[in-house]
């Protein structure tokens, strides 16, 4: 329980960054909404001006109302999964690598734990971790969206995009706890994890605007989660869904693997 409050109190500063960059994000987001509600026809002139590929990378849809709060909110996710695969993947790879960085290890391992209860204790706190940005992008959408909305209640909606979201944070939490493990060095771990994010987005940009390409979704966590489909049709793809547990649970399992037979050197 002592390491899970030592990662929770070494991580408080920067979660509580990351959830001020989220709230700015949706505050800012639905502002410039507000201006697109009240200028109507033209905007979606404007859009229909924009290149498709431009779209694509936005995370608009074509022929969306940007008029619709929900429509608006909804190209939203692309920009939430962007923050918090880069906050959630971070955190799996320095948690795990930071005491060989730090030279604490030995502080740490000399105590009479196991390996294997300190790896518990510091997943438990990054899943912590990534819980309350998660809640705080809930919340922070709700009460954002609920503002301007003047139709049906979009609570439901709002809570599957977020439990989406939290899904694919499940998925590059656990490849930077794997990674984290693997890596000779911190610096090695999240400059892989950097690599994985870019190539993931750029592989989705490239499904996105080539349909034959489709067969390649699973290798891009951008793409397990459609926010129309999540959003107006209340649906998350049962297949992908097991999919992203299916790859956390292996790259923790990777995790203790490669951690416990690890030569930790400070």
């Amino acid at each position: 329980m002592n390491i899970f409050l030592r990662e929770m109190k070494t991580n408080a500063k920067s979660l509580l960054i990351w959830c001020l960059s989220m709230v700015f994000l949706i505050y800012a987001g639905l502002l410039k909404y507000s201006a697109f509600a009240k200028t109507g026809d033209a905007v979606m002139q404007f859009m229909s001006q924009i290149p498709e590929s431009m779209k694509v990378v936005m995370g608009i849809a074509e022929g969306a109302d940007l008029t619709s709060v929900a429509v608006f909110y909804s190209i939203f996710f692309l920009y939430f999964i962007l923050l918090a695969t880069v906050h959630s993947s971070m955190l799996g790879a320095l948690i795990i690598a930071k005491e060989e960085r730090d030279k604490t290890a030995d502080f740490l391992f000399v105590k009479p734990i196991t390996r294997s209860y300190a790896i518990t204790c510091k997943i438990a706190a990054a899943l912590v971790n990534i819980l309350i940005l998660n809640l705080v992008t809930f919340v922070t959408s709700l009460i954002s969206v609920e503002h301007y909305n003047t139709g049906t209640p979009l609570t439901y909606p709002v809570f599957l995009i977020c439990v989406a979201l939290f899904l694919i944070q499940l998925i590059f939490l656990a490849l930077g706890l794997l990674l984290g493990a693997w890596a000779k060095s911190a610096k090695s771990a999240t400059s892989i994890v950097t690599a994985l994010i870019l190539v993931s987005f750029i592989l989705k940009v490239v499904i996105d605007l080539n349909a034959d390409l489709d067969f390649l979704r699973a290798f891009s966590p951008f793409l397990y989660f459609n926010a129309d489909t999540v959003m107006f049709q209340k649906q998350i793809d049962p297949a992908f869904s097991l999919l992203s547990f299916a790859l956390a649970l292996l790259s923790a399992a990777g995790t203790y693997f490669f951690f416990n037979r690890r030569d930790l050197r400070c």
